[in-house]
């Protein structure tokens, strides 16, 4: 990063955007003191300041929200929200908390933004909305003047992400100034009063929000104007690829439909709705209750992943650095992991020539931007982890392909080609399973669409039918 310029001013909601890579996260840390700058000043109340640490930034009035929250989960809200300030709730005379006191201090607090949540609840029976909610009671009970959000809504639905936008309008008619840092230019359009853009570590420009469209804003984000898609052509067949009958599991329940060959097979529903569990089910880390699966109209048993890819399903999961990728390994092992066998001999000799050869298509194919095969995974952007992991399972050829996610927490750029990479295998007559909560990208995506409501299969509609009026309405159970 190199000669950034961002400015806020009091009250304003400033977003800032650019692709994986582009320096959002290393501004971001720098505003938050989490890392010191090499050269430039940062003024803030008309004050030049030098922060050592997050909590010298903190007690100046800066506050960040990472994307990764850092609550406890094993304490309550009251002790989350006043962590690393617990000492003034202590009897002057033994240390203990007054629990009293805190308590009141903390239902203050929830009140200065209108929030309903127990203060004696531990944070691990909270959702991640919640969570978050709790992240900005914190900064806002510490009188914070600037509030850093970090890709605050990415784990969030729909209604979830209201609720923030409404939490951040209350927060600007108290005075607080928001850096809101985001992948989602349609979302950004919506909250931000004004927009800066990086690009390769530099500031690209800034834009008010009357200015600002999507395909100005992804012309500046990427260094190209956005290409306006015709509507996507199917290559959807006729023929079923995967037929499932009264699937039941961990949160779905008599859960039946077909996937045609070429097919992508959207999945839409609210947090809670068993979307994720039922991939993970068909996939075979989780376990079927009850119900048939039948692949090319043979009926099949899947109970682990080992078996689900041995009959060719394959899944990405929602969590790539949780469930998808090994953090500490290269990204030539991270690519070539679920398919060592096919590339070796003698069942233990790696053919190393075959082996960059295949690693060197898909990263030609997927365009994953990187110094060498052997670097660690973890030196990655998120957007280029996730093509390793989605070159990981295309290497093994699946029938069916299952995708959670798919685009969560990467750049515009990189969405882009995910969708089209997704477009091209479909056409190969791989059916796809699409798992989303964003109801423009499904829409976009998938030929048709499946709604999940508490576990049950609310409708199913076709690409040309469906509006997002009609997918929250059958999410949320309410029948149009």
């Amino acid at each position: 990063m190199s000669d950034v310029d961002l400015s806020v001013s009091g009250a304003e909601v400033h977003a800032v955007v650019g692709e994986n890579g582009a320096g959002k996260t290393t501004l971001m840390n720098i505003l938050g003191g989490i890392i010191k700058p090499d050269e430039g000043k940062i003024i803030f109340n008309g004050e030049k300041i030098d922060f050592n640490s997050p909590k010298g930034a903190f007690r100046k009035g800066i506050s960040t929200i990472h994307q990764e929250l850092t609550m406890i989960p094993h304490l309550n809200v009251m002790e989350n929200i006043f962590m690393g300030d617990l000492q003034k709730f202590t009897y002057s005379s033994n240390g203990i908390i007054n629990h009293n006191k805190l308590e009141y201090a903390a239902k203050e607090a929830l009140d200065l933004i209108e929030l309903s949540i127990d203060p004696h609840r531990l944070v691990k029976s909270l959702s991640i909305s919640e969570q978050q909610e709790i992240e900005i009671i914190k900064a806002v009970s510490a009188d914070s003047r600037l509030i850093i959000m970090d890709e605050p809504n990415s784990s969030l639905t729909d209604p979830e992400t209201k609720r923030l936008f409404n939490i951040i309008n209350k927060l600007k008619k108290r005075g607080v100034s928001i850096v809101y840092v985001s992948h989602k230019i349609e979302e950004v359009l919506q909250i931000a009063d004004r927009i800066t853009i990086l690009r390769d570590g530099r500031t690209i420009g800034t834009l008010e929000r009357s200015e600002a469209t999507d395909a100005r804003l992804f012309g500046m984000i990427a260094g190209r104007e956005k290409i306006q898609k015709e509507s996507r052509k199917t290559n959807m067949t006729g023929e079923i690829l995967l037929n499932v009958k009264g699937l039941s599991g961990k949160r779905f329940n008599d859960v039946s439909f077909n996937l045609n060959k070429g097919e992508v097979l959207g999945f839409y529903g609210l947090v809670g709705s068993g979307r994720s569990e039922l991939g993970r089910a068909l996939f075979g880390a989780d376990r079927i209750n009850a119900g048939t699966i039948s692949l090319d109209g043979k009926p099949v048993v899947i109970d682990s992943p080992r078996k689900a890819m041995k009959i060719g399903i394959a899944m990405v999961p929602e969590d790539r650095k949780e469930q998808g990728l090994f953090m500490n390994l290269s990204v030539i092992s991270n690519m070539t992991i679920s398919n060592l066998h096919g590339l070796s001999y003698l069942n233990f000799l790696i053919r190393s020539k075959k082996e960059k050869s295949i690693i060197n298509d898909f990263i030609r194919l997927l365009n994953i931007r990187l110094k060498q095969s052997s670097q660690p995974i973890k030196a990655l952007s998120g957007g280029n982890q996730q093509k390793v992991v989605l070159s990981r399972y295309l290497m093994i050829n699946p029938r069916v392909l299952i995708l959670d996610e798919p685009t969560h927490g990467i750049d515009v750029g990189a969405r882009e080609e995910v969708h089209k990479l997704i477009e091209e295998s479909s056409a190969g007559g791989l059916g796809v399973i699409f798992i989303s909560s964003e109801m423009p990208e499904i829409i976009s995506v998938s030929d048709r669409i499946a709604v999940l409501h508490e576990g049950e299969l609310a409708g199913i509609f076709n690409r040309e039918d469906v509006s997002e009026e009609k997918l929250i309405a059958c999410a949320t159970g309410y029948r149009m």
